[in-house]
């Protein structure tokens, strides 16, 4: 290993255990559990501290020769380049651990979801853990309260719906902790005392002098940085925006024509219909799940698709009560990075386990028609597979990445790859899968107008509803999100765009098997396809 490539070793080392001591709860996270029971501080030294810590790494690392990387090495620098320059414009040039209350709130209530989430059949073990969290939420809160600064009025909203999520979760909880209790009333007065930390950090959040309504907007330039920095692609803003609506004709038409086959009827009544008749015939839901995730995962091996790493396990369990507001339908939590326990857990929210009204609970049913593509999507081929084979990375770097475009646009490929290769029989799965990819076209559009102002929010919620057939409830939450996220909305189908064109290249031009193609993709963990192209091309250090 030359000496470039041994610094850049060196200082991303040292990064992430200075990293880690200032956030414990990420350490814990990616499974170092010597820090499940902290939370760390959250002033605003602690954020200034941060933001000195990436300016340090960058500049170190942006000192060493481009040229003197190459493969591996060079995938392990671009993408540690791309985290310290998107981490440092959040922390730094939008400040938003001040603008952007809900943050916080997340962070608190995520620090308890993951200890019970990884733990959820071993509780007692865990309590003492959760216990000391609790304890310490009424400072962080109080710390994250003294940080904000001119709040965006969405976000002071979402903080307080948050924040009252955040008081019936605990709730939730309590009913599941103080059982296991050496001490029930010091249990209780913890949840408590949390509980109240939340309200007032609520009430905090509203007192505080509102920023501007289009606060979230990060501005062309900022987001033009961002879609170089977390898809790798070259687009302008304009150019993005140009392809979403082409994107957007294109699957309309696509939508339409195989609707078309049902008859003279809208998609999404073809698509309602069919799930209200699937509802009154399927069997038990959660058997379901499971047969089908098996069923998915045998279909994928036997046809020679993909290859599973051995010991790569994933569980489908039923959503505990103290999970369910959490977890409104199905979910995927993938293990540590370095964990030592590897094992993936699917998620599904059983509605025939708890609704005694038929017509509530037939409602319930409903929405999750098309489960073979969502487990498809969450467990195989999709997220478990991907993150069972990126968590056995060389590269410790490689665990770290967390690129949208790559495990989306896998996820949106493995939903094809189902459909196209026959494995889902489902006769609206195609007509679903079009719907999907046409919402997602429509999220592109979005993406650019939200952060260029050039859509307002109420605008961006009624595109949802008028071109997807959102409710109003649904397209407020999927706006809500994009809102924080700029470029990872757009990520999704761009993401599988680009597998596409991969495929092209290499299955079709090159003859490689699909085989071969999906297991070379999977090889690299997230990071943009575009950069893995680019690698190939590099000549050796």
């Amino acid at each position: 290993m030359n000496s470039p490539v041994r610094e850049f070793r060196s200082v991303a080392d040292r990064y992430w255990e200075a990293h880690w001591q200032l956030f414990p709860d990420e350490a814990s996270e990616v499974g170092f559990h010597e820090h499940d029971a902290e939370l760390g501080e959250n002033g605003a030294l602690v954020w200034r501290a941060q933001a000195h810590l990436m300016q340090s790494a960058l500049a170190a690392v942006e000192a060493l020769p481009d040229s003197a990387f190459a493969g591996d090495d060079w995938l392990d620098r671009r993408g540690f380049l791309a985290h310290l320059r998107t981490e440092l414009h959040w922390n730094a040039g939008l400040e938003r651990w001040r603008d952007e209350p809900q943050v916080h709130c997340n962070r608190a209530v995520h620090s308890i979801l993951l200890l019970l989430i990884r733990n959820s059949d071993r509780l007692a073990r865990i309590r003492p853990a959760i216990e000391s969290r609790l304890a310490k939420i009424p400072r962080f809160l109080a710390q994250a309260a003294s940080c904000l600064r001119r709040p965006v009025p969405l976000w002071v909203r979402l903080t307080r719906e948050c924040c009252a999520g955040a008081v019936e979760f605990l709730e939730a909880v309590e009913e599941q902790l103080v059982p296991l209790s050496p001490k029930p009333e010091k249990t209780r007065a913890l949840m408590r005392a949390a509980a109240v930390a939340f309200e007032k950090y609520a009430d905090a959040a509203a007192a505080q002098r509102p920023g501007p309504a289009h606060g979230y907007a990060i501005g062309r330039e900022a987001f033009e940085f961002y879609i170089r920095e977390k898809t790798g692609l070259p687009y302008s803003l304009p150019e993005a925006r140009a392809l979403g609506e082409a994107l957007v004709a294109r699957f309309e038409r696509e939508v339409e024509s195989e609707a078309r086959k049902f008859g003279r009827r809208k998609a999404r009544a073809i698509i309602e219909e069919a799930a209200a008749r699937w509802a009154q015939a399927s069997g038990p839901l959660f058997a379901t799940y499971e047969q089908r995730t098996r069923n998915l995962r045998a279909a994928f091996a036997r046809a020679g698709l993909v290859t599973f790493p051995k010991g790569e396990r994933c569980r489908v369990l039923r959503v505990p009560p103290f999970l369910r507001t959490q977890i409104p339908t199905a979910a995927y939590h993938q293990p540590g990075a370095f964990d030592g326990d590897q094992t993936g857990i699917f998620w599904v929210n059983d509605p025939e386990q708890r609704l005694r009204d038929p017509e509530r609970r037939a409602a319930e049913v409903r929405q999750h028609f098309g489960l073979e593509l969502t487990c498809a999507h969450e467990a195989y081929p999709g997220h478990h597979l991907q993150f069972a084979i990126q968590n056995r990375h060389s590269s410790k770097l490689r665990r770290l990445f967390a690129h949208a475009i790559f495990y989306e646009g896998w996820t949106l490929w493995t939903e094809k790859m189902c459909v196209d290769q026959g494995i889902v029989t489902l006769p609206e799965a195609r007509l679903l899968q079009l719907h999907d990819a046409l919402w997602r076209a429509h999220r592109i559009v979005i993406d650019c107008g939200l952060h260029d102002r050039s859509l307002s929010y109420a605008a961006a919620c009624r595109r949802l509803q008028e071109g997807v057939g959102f409710t109003a409830a649904r397209a407020r939450a999927d706006v809500n999100w994009y809102t924080t996220a700029p470029t990872v909305p757009m990520s999704y189908l761009l993401g599988r765009l680009e597998v596409e064109r991969l495929h092209k290249h290499f299955v079709g031009n090159e003859g490689w098997s699909l085989r071969r193609f999906n297991d070379w993709m999977l090889s690299f963990g997230a990071i943009p396809w575009a950069w893995i192209w680019e690698s190939t091309l590099r000549p050796a250090a």
